[in-house]
């Protein structure tokens, strides 16, 4: 049970809230045709950002590619930085959900079954619009969002704890804290990694990051 309420618990919480200085929307959206506006320009840039990098999505080029004038893209965002951040929180948010729905009753499963379970996870929430997510890994820095694209490594790291918690007596591993940090940054490593191979060599390597976890943990691998 124990194990069950972490996991719940860090499924439940909202993400944090922005730095300060960050720059975001200048309006919400409140009406129908608004909300379709803005996610007709956020769609928009996540094509430009994948088909022209961050240095060439300009807010012209986003706008045509979106069907709006300019002036319709400036009435809800300042900026470039304030449209690729709420590109982010949007494509986070994806993320979290494709890891949540993909560890499912995973506290339920033997230990053997629920690691590469939620390896799994992590490799579905990475698997969501890849090459926009390793144009948003690679260039988040420049504009300071960094720490928000780690809110998935950090409730990802809080499910994992929870549910070591709870079969702790089966691992060899004693600190829990720095165990789930390692499965979780590890195999983050792993699949950062793979988006820069061919498709068909990514199964390998998702199969062998889950040997790679168990084996750390002295568990045996249930799947032979």
């Amino acid at each position: 049970m124990r194990a069950n309420t972490r996991v719940l618990n860090s499924r439940s919480k909202p993400p944090r809230k922005a730095a300060a200085g960050r720059v975001t929307a200048r309006k919400q959206p409140s009406q129908q045709r608004s909300r379709d506006t803005v996610e007709a320009i956020l769609t928009a840039a996540a094509r430009v950002l994948v088909q022209h990098g961050y240095d060439g999505a300009s807010t012209n080029r986003i706008a045509e590619v979106a069907g709006v004038s300019v002036g319709s893209l400036y009435q809800y965002f300042p900026a470039k930085e304030a449209i690729v951040t709420a590109l982010i929180d949007r494509h986070s948010a994806a993320m979290w959900a494709a890891f949540v729905a993909e560890t499912e009753e995973v506290g339920a499963r033997p230990l053997a079954e629920a690691v590469p379970r939620v390896i799994d996870a992590l490799w579905a929430a990475h698997g969501v619009e890849p090459r926009l997510h390793r144009v948003l890994h690679e260039q988040v820095p420049r504009i300071g969002r960094k720490d928000h694209m780690r809110e998935i490594n950090r409730r990802a790291t809080e499910v994992v704890r929870g549910f070591l918690d709870g079969h702790a007596a089966e691992i060899r591993v004693r600190d829990l804290d720095a165990a789930a940090f390692v499965v979780v940054e590890a195999v983050e490593a792993l699949i950062h990694a793979s988006l820069h191979v061919a498709a068909a060599a990514r199964d390998p390597l998702r199969h062998e990051a889950c040997a790679l976890v168990l084996r750390y943990l002295g568990v045996a691998d249930a799947r032979g």
